[in-house]
């Protein structure tokens, strides 16, 4: 696929999924992918009649989908005011400034909306960024922090609405009986009236969610007007509250039945505007709640009973998807709810705490009634903000659970609630569904029981938002544009941190469970969940981090004890070279590893498209082989070159290989030993692998059918001696250390038992006297290896060193080495075979080399290697010296071939 193909499949993925650019913007795409971007064309005259130019019929097919769909006001402004009125307007006001006082009332309102604008302007800036489709804050958060977070919050979510819908039914049942029940506040007989009772109330709100039910079913329209009707109702009444505190003079009100706290004959004083009266309220006086008694109240709980007075910010969010232009309706609607609500809270509070007497307001949640001028209106508004936001929580409820089954995050247990009917695609399934849930919550009868689960459920959601928004400031994302900019990284980073300390400063109880319930989920849809294609600010925030401390990783700075392994491991193909792979992956000791390979071949279009099929198959192959290594694959004339290019240039900043690793020279055919990968992933059962939605044996056949195949004769050996000797020239030209590994298509961990030890044989230790560099790092490369868990639970290091006479020097100066670098190993002294005369202790076999005498003395340490470490599980020697004239690769590589001979695996270093 050419890159503008591939751009063009990604920007029509995008459209199908998250939208986040319009199809408009796509004209402007620096994409390159002009040939699938719909524009109006020239010689459009010429169309015929019946056609349309592509433009113009997206505007057309745009503005009938708008229809029917829902204005800032009807679908945002009036549900978010009415969800956040909800039964804290009429029933609760009295019980917060009552048990609070006017001043932490207060205190309780600026803190409750200071959280809830913080998150706003995170629902916002997200909301002008990208389309917003249905779901709301589920969409926002999975599209932003990736699909555990969007799934795991949309479902706690979806239980927030569900439960807020059930404790605003439960608040109209309340206001029900308060005013129309046996001895109601609008009877005048103490007989009369509907009876009353746990399973009385039960019916009753049955029946009002029922009637909610019908609406959700009808769809967003009816919504919409019903919400405006109701919008009216509630205006009327709260203007007859604000008239009746002006002109209202002093009266009394009666002890509710339900209150059994103090008699019924007490008599409960409105004193109209006085003084004293606010004097007596605006201090605190926690007490029994009359609704639950045996409970006293503190400001915690209380707290969390008024915050459920500011969360209904999400309902215009919910039902994003019914919106005519959500990325404007949402911030601006939302914005305008919570100015209003505000205003009209704190002059409620004010009002009252002036006019009512403390008593009046502890025991009589409906006292707004017996001081109005009209006492039926009270009612009228009471039964129409309860009903108001039970339709809203019900039908955002409807709508998350929608859009998550949209996205099968939970595999196709949720793939009914996607189903819809009629003209206006109403999930039916899902409205049923939520219906049957608050069905069963309200069975839970009372209001103050519920209020705190609702608010630890939406303070974790607001918590998300604002998380969301955060990570996407701080990743820079070039997309993330929003053209609501009243907002900031701190903004978002404070409302996140608010919700969290609220939710545990409410009830720490509630809080834990409630963030174990979202860690669960988190790791179930991080094991479970299926790949998205919508990504997540994720890998945004990781490349914002990485390329940030990668600028401050200095090269220049390193010092040598915090010097380890950073692995470029040059491979001709991975079937031949797993296990290889697989030790050099345990040998870089959370060091850069770099899995090269040059693609010897001219740079073109047929080869870039090679190039890039190939990565994408080792890319693949490394993660499922769990590998912790880059791959850095190359073109070029010739594998030398090529090895040259990746020398200079993998990597990036501070992080530079410092050694190069290969394989053996050898024109014997190339064992295939990528089934051990196979054994590997197939050790893993069915059960587990269906549980974690494993596909790494797909992925595995993928593979195999993907890489090239092993050469089957000597003569496709696309390598010559000399290049390979270049190779190794060319890498301790530019500095870089050796390693040369042999014999690996027989490394097996597995066979850790019988070959306990990792060897080290180093050929010179002493060079006057310090000791020699090539011996320090071969000592240094077993230790990081013995470093790893398993190699360290299973192995241990010896070292072996070949002297005429163990007279004891040696190994104490070996041994204060081993003491002083902190490595645990033993000196085992070898004594050389008959008539040799050289010492690994001080001489090498530069020396024998000098003296014409270079394969014997390679073919004595290769018989004491045979003899002392034929259970060994690796060797680590020294390489040869590496000749300066290329002419002499033959030579060279047979003195490697000599010393390496029938060995367990060796790594030969310098």
């Amino acid at each position: 696929m050419t890159s503008d193909g591939y751009h063009a499949r990604e920007m029509e993925c995008k459209s199908e999924t998250d939208s986040v650019v319009g199809w408009e913007q796509l004209s402007s795409s620096p994409t390159g992918a002009h040939n699938s971007i719909p524009t109006l064309v020239d010689g459009e005259d010429d169309l015929g009649d019946d056609q349309q130019p592509l433009l113009s019929q997206k505007i057309a097919d745009r503005k009938r989908a708008n229809k029917g769909k829902l204005s800032m006001i009807l679908g945002v402004t009036l549900p978010c005011c009415l969800s956040i009125f909800s039964v804290i307007l009429f029933l609760r006001l009295g019980f917060v400034l009552g048990q609070a006082g006017y001043w932490q009332t207060i205190l309780m309102v600026v803190v409750g909306y200071f959280v809830v604008i913080l998150t706003v302007l995170s629902i916002s800036a997200i909301s002008t960024s990208a389309t917003v489709e249905g779901g709301g804050v589920y969409f926002m958060i999975s599209r932003a922090l990736g699909p555990e977070f969007g799934g795991s919050v949309g479902l706690i979510f979806f239980v927030a609405n569900v439960f807020a819908s059930a404790s605003y039914i439960i608040g109209f049942v309340e206001a029900l009986g308060s005013n129309v029940g046996t001895g109601g506040s609008l009877l005048h007989c103490k007989e009369c009236g509907l009876p009353v009772g746990q399973w009385y109330n039960f019916l009753y709100g049955t029946a009002v969610l029922f009637l909610c039910l019908f609406v959700c079913l009808v769809g967003a329209g009816l919504f919409a007007k019903t919400t405006f009707i109701i919008f009216c109702a509630v205006m009327v009444s709260l203007a007859s509250v604000l008239f009746s505190f002006g002109f209202e003079d002093e009266t009394t009100a009666r002890v509710p039945k339900e209150n059994n706290l103090i008699s019924n004959a007490t008599v409960l004083n409105y004193t109209s505007w006085s003084w004293n009266t606010f004097k007596i309220n605006f201090g605190t006086h926690y007490t029994e709640d009359y609704t639950n008694p045996g409970t006293l109240m503190s400001f915690q709980s209380v707290f969390a009973i008024m915050f459920n007075g500011c969360t209904g910010i999400m309902a215009g969010a919910n039902i994003s998807g019914d919106l005519k232009n959500p990325s404007v309706a949402i911030p601006q609607g939302t914005l305008l709810a919570c100015g209003i609500t505000f205003i009209v809270y704190v002059i409620l509070f004010t009002f009252s705490a002036f006019t009512c007497s403390r008593d009046l307001l502890l025991n009589n949640y409906n006292y707004l009634q017996y001081i109005n001028a009209l006492p039926p209106m009270i009612t009228v508004g009471v039964f129409a903000a309860t009903l108001s936001a039970a339709l809203s929580t019900l039908i955002g409820a409807s709508r998350v659970l929608q859009a998550l089954a949209k996205d099968r995050l939970f595999s196709g247990i949720l793939h009914p609630f996607t189903w819809t009917v009629g003209k206006n695609k109403e999930p039916l399934p899902a409205v049923l569904f939520s219906w049957f849930i608050v069905q069963m919550t309200l069975f839970l009868g009372r209001l103050n029981s519920i209020a705190p689960i609702v608010t630890m459920f939406f303070l974790v959601s607001y918590g998300v938002v604002n998380l969301a928004c955060f990570a996407l400031k701080v990743a820079s994302a070039p997309n993330f544009r929003p053209t609501f900019q009243v907002y900031a990284r701190y903004t978002s980073a404070f409302g996140a941190l608010s919700c969290v300390v609220l939710m545990f400063f409410i009830q720490p109880a509630y809080a834990g469970a409630t963030i174990a319930v979202m860690v669960l989920l988190f790791v179930y849809l991080l094991i479970r969940g299926p790949a998205t294609p919508w990504g997540d600010v994720s890998q945004a925030l990781i490349y914002h981090q990485v390329r940030k401390y990668l600028l401050r990783l200095d090269i220049r700075k390193s010092h040598v004890k915090f010097w380890r392994p950073e692995i470029l491991l040059m491979v001709s193909n991975p079937r031949s070279a797993f296990n290889l792979i697989r030790f050099t992956n345990d040998l870089k000791k959370g060091g850069l590893y770099v899995l090269g390979h040059v693609i010897p071949q001219p740079f073109n279009a047929e080869t870039a498209q090679y190039h890039s099929e190939l990565r994408d198959t080792w890319l693949t192959f490394v993660e499922i082989s769990k590998m912790k290594a880059f791959v850095e694959l190359t073109l070029s004339s010739s594998i030398k070159s090529g090895t040259q290019s990746l020398l200079l240039t993998a990597g990036l900043g501070g992080m530079k290989p410092n050694t190069l690793a290969m394989g053996f020279y050898s024109n014997d055919l190339p064992v295939d030993t990528l089934e051990n990968l196979a054994k590997k992933l197939y050790k893993r059962s069915k059960a587990v692998r269906y549980i974690i939605r494993d596909q790494s044996l797909e992925k595995y056949e993928r593979v195999i059918s993907e890489l090239p195949e092993l050469r089957t004769t000597p003569t496709e050996q696309g390598l010559t001696h000399m290049e390979y000797v270049g190779m190794v020239q060319d890498a301790i030209t530019v500095g870089k250390n050796i390693c040369i590994m042999r014999y690996f298509e027989n490394f097996d961990k597995n066979l850790f038992d019988d070959r306990p030890y990792i060897d080290v044989w180093p050929l010179r230790v002493r060079y006057y006297e310090e000791f020699d560099n090539t011996f320090m790092l071969v000592l240094q490369l077993a230790c990081v290896l013995h470093m790893k868990q398993d190699w360290k639970s299973h192995t241990k290091i010896r070292i072996f060193v070949v002297v005429e006479n163990d007279m004891g020097v040696e190994r104490e100066i070996l041994e204060a080495l081993l003491k002083e670098t902190r490595i645990s190993a033993t000196v085992h002294m070898v004594m050389p075979p008959t008539n040799s005369r050289y010492c690994t202790f001080t001489e090498s076999f530069t020396t024998a080399a000098s003296m014409g005498q270079s394969l014997q003395y390679h073919r004595e340490i290769n018989g004491l290697m045979q003899e002392h470490s034929s259970n060994a599980s690796v060797i680590f020697t020294s390489l040869p010296p590496v000749p300066a004239d290329v002419s002499k690769a033959a030579i060279f590589l047979n003195e490697l071939d000599v010393l390496s001979a029938n060995t367990p695996p060796v790594v030969m270093v310098y």
